[in-house]
């Protein structure tokens, strides 16, 4: 009798433990987040009336999603360097100038055609950028550092995982030109821009190593900027635009 109660006792305890092994495997755990990273090779084009900066550039980018506190939110950086030729019909050419430009932005859904990021997606971005003119040009003129900061609203379709069109309208932008640099009579100046837009497609291709190519376009156009003075001149930014062509591998 003695054996036949141990018996059902560790029985009964060999039972449990089996179920409670078994419970805790089909209990659905939270996935971790996910990152997927890309490298990008392309061409920068940027135009005003009378002068561009053309040249190549690389880049490096990520896209995290799945995060706790944000679920459902997309956050994406981008960085990019260029190394571009400089020329102007008032002032000459240089060449090499350094060009680096970043772009963050955080996208949640606002209306869902499938699973994942299908569908239409908006949110906020920010972008700077960076131009080192420092230096003597063709002509002998004396360049100086440019910087942006912009502030975006952003919003993207995304069809089927195989392409995706974004448009954003410039909220403010802050254009820093450091003019101390070139001629030390002049200040630095601040320009504000409130007029800008871009638009960007861009496609998917899986490849065989499980690795996928994406091939994008974009084109930025801002409006001129407010008036300063320095040095006893009014100083603004002009209109521009610039095309951003080229292909992100993302493994």
């Amino acid at each position: 009798m003695m054996k036949t109660n141990t018996f059902l006792l560790i029985s009964s305890l060999v039972l449990g433990c089996t179920s409670a092994v078994a419970n805790d495997s089909v209990t659905p755990r939270e996935a971790a987040p996910k990152v997927q990273w890309g490298m990008s090779l392309g061409l920068d084009r940027y135009t005003e009336s009378k002068m561009q900066l053309l040249g190549t550039e690389v880049g490096v980018h990520a896209r995290l999603n799945g995060l706790e506190a944000l679920p459902n939110w997309q956050l994406e950086g981008d960085v990019l360097l260029g190394r571009q030729k400089y020329t102007s019909t008032n002032t000459g050419d240089m060449d090499g100038v350094l060009n680096i430009e970043t772009r963050w932005r955080a996208l949640a859904p606002v209306y869902q055609t499938g699973t994942g990021q299908e569908g239409l997606s908006a949110g906020l971005g920010l972008q700077t950028l960076w131009n080192d003119l420092r230096g003597q040009t063709s002509t002998n003129h004396s360049g100086y550092e440019r910087q942006a900061t912009q502030i975006w609203l952003p919003v993207r379709w995304t069809s089927a995982a195989t392409w995706e069109l974004e448009g954003a309208l410039l909220l403010r932008g802050t254009h820093t030109s450091r003019l101390s640099q070139a001629n030390p009579i002049n200040a630095d100046i601040r320009n504000t821009q409130t007029n800008g837009a871009y638009l960007q497609a861009s496609t998917r291709f899986k490849l065989d190593d499980g690795t996928n190519l994406s091939p994008f376009v974009r084109i930025t156009r801002l409006g001129d900027s407010d008036t300063v003075k320095s040095g006893g001149q009014s100083w603004f930014e002009p209109k521009s635009t610039r095309w951003q062509i080229g292909a992100v591998l993302n493994f």
